[in-house]
C-alpha cells in the first residue's frame, strides 16, 4: 500500500511550478508595496488594503496623503498596504498604542510584501528604514526591499534615490489647465516604489519613462553618482522627456558572494521571485507532509528544475548554469557531527544519509539582465 508521500505525489508539485514558472512575468509585475504615512495625530496605526483609487479612504486621510498613494498607484502595483501613523511632529500623550514607523515595521514583519517606502518619513526614518530591510534580508531572509532617500545604504535590498525639484502634472484646475506640483526625493519614494512593483521581469527599470514629469534636478555628474549607488531621475532633452537613468540598487562594495550583477535591481528581483516561489512550494507541499529521504530530495530537486526550465528567458539565462542538487558536502558533515566514519562511506551513501528533518541542497542560477549598453567598433 501507497504511503501518504506517495498518495501525496509528485504531479500536484510539477504542476504548482510549472505554473509559477508560467507565470512568473505577470507575477513579477504584480508586486505588493507597503506605505508608511504620517497623518494626523490619532493615537493609533491605521491600516488599509488599497488596489485602486476607489480603495483610498479620502474622507479619513488628508489631500497629501492621498496625492501620494495616487502617485505610487500610477505604477500599477498588486496593492498598496497602507499604514497612516500620527504626524511625526504630533505630541501624543502615551496610552500604549502603536504609534510610530517602528510599530509599524513590527506588523508587516510578517506580511507578505515586497516595497516599502515612507514617503512623509523625517530623515532618521529614512535611515531607520533602510537599516530594517537590511536587517531583515540579512538575519531573517526576507526579500523585503526598500525605496529610502538619500540613504548610501550600501546594499541590494534598498534601493537609494536622490533626485529633488520633480516638477509633475498633478490634475487640472477648473479652466482645464494643468496643475504642476514639486516633489522632493522623500515624497517621490512613493511613485518610485509604485513603478518597481508594477514593472515585469521582462525588462528593466532604466530608461522608464515618466511621462507626468516636466523637468528634474540636474547633474553636471550623474555617471558619478550612478556609480555610487543613487537612483536618479534625468532629461537628455532629446524630445523623450524624464527617465529613470540606470536602475541601481544602493549596493556598491562587492565581492565574491556579491558580484556587481547584484547592483541591478532587475537581478535583484529575479532571485527575490525564485526564492519566494521555491520557499512557498516547500512550505505548502513538503513541509509535514512529505518523509526526508533520499527518493523525495530528488522529487523535489526535479521539480525545481522543472521550474527553472520554465523561467528560461526572462528571467534566467538560456545558456546559464542553472541546476540544483543534493549539498554533498553539507551531508558529510551532517554525518561526521552524528559520530560516522565518512572515510569508509562511499558518495552515495553520503548523498543518501539520514538527515533527520534538513534538506541541505546546493545550486547555481543565471539571472539574465536587460539590454542597457551598448558599444558597436565600426571597421572602414
Amino acid at each position: 500500500m501507497a504511503n501518504e508521500a506517495e498518495l501525496f505525489g509528485l504531479p500536484q508539485v510539477l504542476i504548482n511550478f510549472r505554473t509559477q514558472g508560467t507565470t512568473a512575468i505577470k507575477r513579477s509585475a504584480r508586486g505588493i508595496v507597503a506605505m508608511i504615512l504620517h497623518d494626523g495625530g490619532k493615537n493609533e496605526i491605521q491600516q488599509f488594503r488599497i488596489s485602486d483609487t476607489a480603495d483610498i479612504p479620502d474622507e479619513i486621510l488628508s489631500a497629501k496623503s492621498v496625492e501620494l498613494v495616487k502617485l505610487c498607484l500610477k505604477g500599477k502595483p498588486r496593492r498598496v498596504l497602507l499604514y497612516v501613523i500620527p504626524d511625526a511632529d504630533t505630541e501624543i500623550e502615551p496610552d500604549g498604542h502603536l504609534t510610530g514607523q517602528n510599530d509599524v515595521l513590527g506588523l508587516i514583519q510578517s506580511v507578505k510584501w515586497n516595497w516599502v517606502c515612507n514617503p512623509t518619513s523625517t530623515g532618521t526614518e529614512q535611515a531607520d528604514l533602510s537599516s530594517w530591510v537590511i536587517a531583515q534580508r540579512n538575519n531573517k531572509r526576507k526579500t523585503f526591499k526598500a525605496v529610502c532617500a538619500k540613504q548610501a545604504a550600501d546594499h541590494e535590498g534598498v534601493v537609494n534615490f536622490c533626485t529633488d525639484d520633480i516638477v509633475a502634472e498633478n490634475g487640472t484646475d477648473e479652466n482645464g489647465d494643468p496643475v504642476y506640483t514639486t516633489y522632493n526625493a522623500v515624497q517621490y519614494t512613493a511613485r518610485i516604489a509604485g513603478i518597481l512593483a508594477g514593472l515585469a521581469l521582462d525588462r528593466s527599470a532604466t530608461y522608464f519613462s515618466l511621462t507626468e514629469v516636466q523637468s528634474v534636478e540636474s547633474y553636471t555628474d550623474i555617471e558619478e553618482r550612478i556609480d555610487k549607488g543613487q537612483l536618479l531621475l534625468f532629461d537628455e532633452q532629446d524630445g523623450n522627456g524624464v527617465k529613470i537613468a540606470r536602475a541601481c540598487n544602493s549596493l556598491t562594495t562587492f565581492n565574491t558572494d556579491k558580484g556587481e550583477d547584484f547592483r541591478y535591481i532587475k537581478i535583484i528581483e529575479a532571485l527575490d521571485l525564485i526564492t519566494d516561489d521555491i520557499r512557498d512550494t516547500f512550505k505548502k507541499y513538503y513541509v509535514g507532509k512529505v518523509i526526508n529521504d533520499y527518493n523525495h530530495k530528488m522529487l523535489f530537486i526535479t521539480a525545481v528544475l522543472v521550474y527553472f526550465d520554465e523561467i528560461k528567458g526572462n528571467v534566467l539565462d538560456r545558456d546559464g548554469k542553472n541546476t540544483v542538487d543534493i549539498d554533498e558536502q553539507a551531508q558529510l558533515n551532517y554525518a561526521k557531527l552524528h559520530g560516522e566514519k565518512t572515510e569508509d562511506m562511499s558518495a552515495m551513501e553520503i548523498r543518501k544519509y539520514n538527515t533527520g528533518t534538513k534538506v541541505m541542497l546546493t545550486g547555481n542560477i543565471k539571472p539574465v539582465n536587460a539590454m542597457e549598453d551598448l558599444t558597436i567598433n565600426f571597421m572602414m
